[in-house]
């Protein structure tokens, strides 16, 4: 019998660090820690405002304030790190356009997306938030002055009693220090009981864990901030086979190794059946594979805000065996036999249920027959096909179509003329189904 190797363990501290106990002992230590220096009911909030969703986000925090016992500490930001932002350029013009998405669906107001603010202006309006973080009320000049920013309207320069320029740059050191010291690397984010949230996306989660604390003015009620995801497919009629609509595939970008590719998947499947729909998987190489950077509190983050994800949507995940590096090569490298079966769908959900929520190591051959052999393929048609590179210029081929849609990050989705990116968005999808399937 061999000893155990590293890769055999990591699985297993996997499962450990994203457990419900884990979570819960290490909201209790915040909570205690929160409790000795008298800050149990402050949430800090970290505003850029090069950033759209902050602005986004900033018109969520009265309602939650409102009907939550707590206080916003809010701190200014100004940094992206590049390494953090691997296509600036390309996110800038994609965060314009999708936080206008995401706030037109609750009701919100978004940036203008023909008036993308002059550095002059960002600096200006840095200096005024940087300003209101000793004033009473944030909020609401707060989010005027970015709601004048992102929507191309004049910005009142800082009154008399700013700070000096020394003064607002120490106190931007400060708090850009306190977002790293606390483990993020990003604006439009929140924190709150060793936990982060982002933008008004993830406020679900934190309104779960203050109802779960009692720091609720009424009676609980369920999360309300909910509707990227609570309804998606649930009232879809399946299209007819003859229908226009099925004309097009909903298309999906993915990387095996991607925690979010994983829930995109699942979720994906799950709308394309709902609504009768071809779904064509078009698999990318990972980040790291493609020799862009992805630092420690970046992975982190994801793995842990993937597990609250896949919690919520009532999918497994934890028990993770990278795949990363041979697992990727050989899991494209059977591809194109399992899509020659029929089986492609099957193979690469099967694949990454296994190195996601199973602990099965793709890397070696027990455990790849394992997946081969779920996803109702011949492990010894399929051996031989291991050492085949073909893969590597359809993955090429995908990684640039994806880019051709203006994204660059998995998992990304078309269909029609909408593309999005990440499987909180499957709903600008659902829509442009309905609204070509007549519904």
């Amino acid at each position: 019998m061999r000893a155990p190797e590293k890769a055999d363990i990591v699985p297993w501290i996997a499962r450990t660090l994203s457990s419900p106990t884990t979570r819960r002992l290490r909201q209790q230590a915040y909570r205690l820690n929160a409790l000795r220096k008298r800050e149990g009911k402050v949430v800090d909030v970290f505003i850029n405002p090069r950033d759209p969703f902050s602005f986004v986000l900033l018109q969520a925090l009265p309602d939650l304030k409102q009907r939550y016992d707590i206080r916003f500490r809010c701190h200014t930001v100004w940094q992206q790190p590049q390494e953090m932002f691997p296509e600036p350029a390309m996110w800038a013009d994609w965060a314009i356009t999708d936080a206008s998405r995401v706030a037109s669906l609750y009701g919100l107001g978004g940036p203008n997306p023909s008036k993308h603010p002059s550095e002059e202006a960002f600096i200006v309006c840095r200096d005024q938030l940087l300003n209101l973080e000793d004033s009473g009320d944030y909020l609401t000049p707060a989010c005027d002055a970015l709601r004048a920013l992102w929507r191309g309207e004049a910005i009142e320069t800082a009154r008399e009693s700013s700070l000096s320029q020394p003064d607002l740059a120490e106190r931007l050191r400060i708090n850009e220090q306190r977002l790293s010291t606390l483990g993020h690397y990003q604006g439009s984010m929140l924190h709150f009981r060793g936990e982060w949230f982002w933008g008004i996306d993830r406020l679900d989660h934190l309104e779960n864990l203050l109802i779960r604390e009692g720091l609720t003015f009424s009676p609980p009620t369920d999360a309300t901030w909910t509707r990227t995801w609570t309804d998606l497919g649930k009232h879809a009629k399946p299209l007819e086979q003859s229908h226009p609509a099925r004309n097009d595939a909903l298309e999906i970008f993915f990387s095996i190794r991607s925690p979010y590719s994983y829930l995109g998947l699942e979720r994906a499947i799950m709308l394309a059946n709902a609504w009768n729909l071809p779904l064509e998987l078009r698999p990318v190489l990972p980040m790291l594979m493609r020799g862009q950077a992805v630092p420690d509190a970046k992975k982190w983050y994801i793995f842990q805000d993937t597990k609250r994800e896949a919690t919520k949507l009532g999918i497994p995940y934890g028990f993770v065996a990278d795949p990363l590096g041979a697992g990727v090569e050989r899991c494209y490298a059977l591809f194109e036999y399992a899509r020659a079966e029929g089986r492609e769908v099957e193979y690469m959900r099967t694949y990454a249920r296994a190195v996601n929520a199973e602990g099965i190591r793709s890397e070696t051959d027990r455990g790849l027959q394992i997946i081969v052999e779920r996803s109702g393929l011949d492990w010894h048609k399929a051996r031989p096909i291991l050492n085949d590179q073909g893969w590597r210029e359809w993955a090429e081929n995908n990684r640039k179509a994806m880019y051709s849609h203006g994204l660059w990050g998995v998992p990304s989705f078309h269909y029609g003329s909408v593309s999005c990116w990440g499987q909180d968005r499957l709903w600008l999808i659902e829509d442009e189904i309905r609204k070509r399937g007549g519904d």
